[in-house]
């Protein structure tokens, strides 16, 4: 019988406390996160990142090359980073001539300007050995190169 009577004016309680004010939800001004995005900055191309996304990862990261099957390995920014700077070479001229694949701040004792210039042994090639029949290297080699060689003067730094 209780429940008869306290029921019904709990629930004539609750709807009366109801509020259909047009009250401003704090909630509208929140961006929607699946939504529209402003654009990304475009990477310093002389950056490790700008490398990366620029060079190595649709250059060098392909299958069978440098994929993570062998060093350096170019998968990620950070494999990219932490397998060329300071790293010690593994394919060296008949000179010795490299001990490190990036030296920073030397641009000429860096390996890595050596594989892309020249054919470092006379049988290993210039890197990249082959592109991608899309790839824009052929066309920016020449500033690519660049783009690496300034990245290694200015200290070869890391994201």
């Amino acid at each position: 019988m209780i429940i008869k009577v306290i029921f019904p004016a709990f629930l004539l309680v609750f709807l009366l406390s109801c509020d259909k004010s047009d009250g401003n939800n704090p909630f509208t001004e929140i961006p929607d996160p699946n939504g529209e995005t402003e654009p990304e900055m475009p990477l310093d191309p002389t950056s490790i990142a700008g490398l990366h996304q620029n060079i190595f990862l649709p250059t060098c990261a392909n299958s069978g090359c440098h994929d993570g099957t062998f060093e350096p390995d170019f998968r990620t920014v950070q494999s990219s980073y932490n397998t060329l700077v300071n790293h010690p070479v593994i394919k060296n001229d008949a000179a010795n001539s490299f001990a490190l694949r990036v030296v920073p701040g030397d641009p000429e004792a860096s390996q890595l300007v050596a594989r892309v210039t020249y054919d470092i042994d006379g049988n290993s090639g210039i890197m990249p050995l082959a592109v991608e029949p899309d790839s824009d290297y052929p066309a920016m080699r020449e500033e690519y190169i660049q783009n690496i060689k300034d990245w290694i003067a200015a200290g070869a730094e890391n994201l």
